[in-house]
């Protein structure tokens, strides 16, 4: 069995950290010691339920191994969550250390990530000698360190582009916690308490709102917001935090439809969830959402009701009309639309409401997920040695 450290590049509030925290605790239930090193930060997981890991900060890690693994000794493998700059730098300071295999993850289009957030574009970012943000990838060095890797993980088969010929690669979905997220009644009390208006039509959005995805969060006030205005009310109901303004100088039409429950506990998001109607998933086939895989949506799925997803990453794999409703754009025209044709088709909405459990069950299974990762780092490490310090060095290049 094998010493695992996952490095993420933010706390536990991003979602990145459901996914480290399952597969951290999913590898232990196998027989791993695994530990999550994290950048900074106070949130140490805890509302996320049992930790079979360590979790440790960046600054407290330097090469003394007995608070992360009983044995004593470094980690084997290393599986950086993501090659964000932040995660780059902790990997090379820890090469100094000890030698281990090294694996990337990667869940998103860095570089799109890299424009929306400094506003340039990448071909210029590639020229640029500023400063970059360390919670972002570095536009000259994040390719190469993803080439450093022994093997590379991928939540989106698309995602391939960015990884070099030849590279073991693995196609690495999330799950959703069986114990959380499950079929449930709608909770009449809990409407009431957050002040629903009786019979509105009610949305559940559980994400966070950032220059990426602000236009397509703010469909959902407008669907909401076009449903009442029409005559059949609605409630958008939001979760997370909220990192650019996307509402517009004028929010007041926006928060007449919508209830801001701001950041919750992540065990009351099922219960967020299961007072929806429909889950909507917003957006379209762009060069943001083609490579990434919501965080949210394994648990949509999990929760048994009427799912509304673009034609794009899971909306590839999908059966349109048997798991979910399929629309080449989610929009807030798109979602009334939707909303409107599947209230009047009761059959319709059970249909969905089954097959996206089924789908659940198929693809976002947690302990199945795990044990394809463990069987992807032993053929791995069966093909290669692991990094020497020169070696991982290199990564700075």
């Amino acid at each position: 069995m094998s010493n695992i450290l996952f490095v993420l590049y933010h706390d536990f509030s991003a979602n990145s950290a459901v996914h480290v925290h399952n597969f951290a605790n999913q590898l232990a239930f196998l027989g791993h010691t695994t530990a999550v090193a994290l950048p900074k930060g106070e949130d140490t997981g805890r509302q996320l339920g049992e930790q079979r890991y360590a979790v440790r900060l960046f600054d407290d890690i330097d090469g003394d191994w007995s608070e992360l693994f009983p044995n004593h000794c470094p980690p084997e493998i290393v599986h950086a969550w993501t090659p964000r700059e932040n995660v780059r730098l902790f990997c090379e300071m820890l090469a100094g250390f000890c030698e281990f295999s090294l694996f990337v993850h990667l869940e998103d289009n860095e570089e799109l990530i890299l424009e929306a957030n400094l506003s340039e574009s990448f071909e210029d970012l590639l020229e640029s000698d500023r400063a970059f943000p360390r919670n972002l990838s570095h536009p000259r060095k994040y390719r190469g360190f993803i080439a450093s890797a022994a093997g590379v993980t991928l939540i989106m088969d698309r995602l391939e582009r960015f990884v070099s010929a030849g590279k073991p690669q693995l196609v690495l979905w999330p799950g959703a916690d069986p114990e959380l997220f499950y079929p449930r009644p709608r909770d009449a009390d809990l409407l009431a308490n957050l002040g629903v208006p009786p019979r509105s039509v009610v949305f559940s959005y559980t994400g966070n709102v950032h220059s990426a995805n602000a236009r397509e969060v703010r469909s959902l006030y407008l669907a909401a917001a076009i449903l009442d205005r029409e005559g059949t009310p609605a409630v958008l109901l939001r979760t997370g935090r909220d990192y650019c303004d996307y509402l517009g100088p004028d929010s007041t039409w926006a928060r007449k439809v919508s209830i801001d429950l701001g950041q919750v506990d992540y065990c009351e998001i099922p219960n967020i969830l299961s007072l929806a109607d429909v889950l909507v998933q917003p957006g379209s086939d762009n060069a943001f959402n083609e490579y990434r895989l919501p965080g949210k949506l394994p648990e949509f799925f999990a929760m048994g009701r009427p799912i509304i997803l673009p034609r794009t990453n899971v909306g590839h794999f999908v059966r349109h009309q048997e798991e979910a409703w399929v629309l080449p754009k989610v929009d807030a025209l798109g979602i009334v639309d939707a909303v409107r044709t599947l209230a009047a088709n009761e059959q319709m909405r059970e249909r969905l409401s089954a097959g996206a459990l089924e789908f659940c069950r198929s693809h976002f299974n947690w302990s199945t997920n795990a044990a394809k990762l463990e069987q992807f780092y032993f053929a791995v490490l069966a093909s290669t040695k692991p990094q020497s310090h020169a070696a991982a060095a290199k990564i700075s290049t």
